[in-house]
């Protein structure tokens, strides 16, 4: 999270609204890992009984992801991410204490990640036919 501040703070073209982007990156990424960890707890430990966690809200199946990510992932970790970090300005006793990690090659890095394993997951679920 301290990356990601750092990275939002010094973002020209974001740098007055830092704290929405850099939380936003953040429960973004964060959601593609909790993401991963429910489709693999859902598909293959657990066998689908978790599909009653699906808001079934639109017709079209694509939105009701979305809302469901919204509602269930992302908008929890960004309340969660300003009431433990942003709040109080809790985040500059962070950015003193991790100064030397303060730099966007390590939420590159944990960004490209959550990428990677959801693109191979999927990727590994798809049967290519003849």
């Amino acid at each position: 999270m301290v990356s990601s501040i750092y990275t939002a703070q010094n973002n020209g073209f974001m740098s007055d609204i830092w704290k929405f982007s850099s939380n936003f990156y953040f429960a973004f990424i964060t959601s593609l890992y909790i993401l991963f960890f429910y489709l693999i707890l859902n598909n293959h430990v657990f066998q689908h009984q978790l599909d009653f966690l699906q808001l079934n809200i639109l017709e079209n199946r694509s939105y009701n992801f979305l809302i469901t990510i919204l509602i269930y992932i992302i908008i929890p970790v960004m309340i969660l991410n300003y009431y433990l970090i942003l709040k109080d300005d809790n985040y500059k006793s962070l950015m003193k204490k991790f100064k030397s990690s303060c730099n966007k090659k390590i939420f590159g890095i944990y960004f490209a990640i959550g990428f990677l394993l959801i693109f191979f997951y999927v990727a590994s679920r798809i049967e290519f036919r003849r």
